[in-house]
């Protein structure tokens, strides 16, 4: 069986236990709402495996925007936790375990959608997005507009229809309020804006 390369660092580049470790791919600390993604590695071992305080995890295999491919878990933060712990253990060739410490992570909110887009056209209206932005570190992520208000008249759907601002004189500027989900996530989230009125 191929045994798994020690990795030497922890997160950003926190030395820790040379004889085993967790690395975070993506990011250094953990979000609720998010599969974080975790690799273990351990030197000299057949396998590793990992426990978690404070969330849950579950074997996982993904590739980045590189192309690299990584085996590890989806750690997913509990509701309400402020910190999650996660201790690593390996199995050598005889089956014996052994443990290599607990890594603790503080816990943030997964970061909110923007609402994208500046101005909205009499004649033919607009179509609603959000998005992370092009600096996020975040991929996979797909949103899907619901609904909302501009200036408080509601509208359905990611389409908002021209005659929704009709009454409102050229060049004004109204503010918008979308719900939206995201894959992954049922529950609707509000985000605001501001739209300039052109014909």
């Amino acid at each position: 069986m191929k045994k798994i390369i020690c990795i030497a660092f922890l997160s950003l580049n926190l030395l820790v236990n040379a004889q085993g470790t967790l690395s975070l791919p993506e990011m250094c600390i953990l979000y609720s709402g998010w599969n974080n993604k975790i690799v273990a590695a351990a030197t000299g071992m057949e396998r590793c495996e990992i426990s978690v305080s404070g969330g849950t995890a579950d074997t996982a295999s993904w590739s980045d925007a590189n192309g690299n491919y990584f085996k590890g878990y989806y750690v997913h933060v509990a509701s309400g936790a402020k910190l999650v712990s996660i201790t690593l253990t390996a199995i050598d060739k005889d089956s014996l375990r052994h443990r290599y410490g607990t890594f603790t992570y503080k816990v943030k909110p997964f970061p909110a959608a923007q609402f994208s887009g500046s101005t909205i056209s009499k004649s033919t209206g607009m179509i609603a997005n959000v998005s992370l932005g092009a600096d996020s570190p975040f991929t996979g992520q797909t949103f899907r507009v619901t609904g909302g208000t501009i200036d408080g008249v509601p509208f359905s759907g990611v389409v908002i229809p021209g005659s929704i601002v009709e009454k409102v004189d050229t060049g004004k500027v109204v503010t918008i309020e979308v719900f939206y989900t995201r894959n992954g996530v049922k529950s609707e989230i509000p985000a605001q804006g501001t739209l300039r009125v052109v014909d």
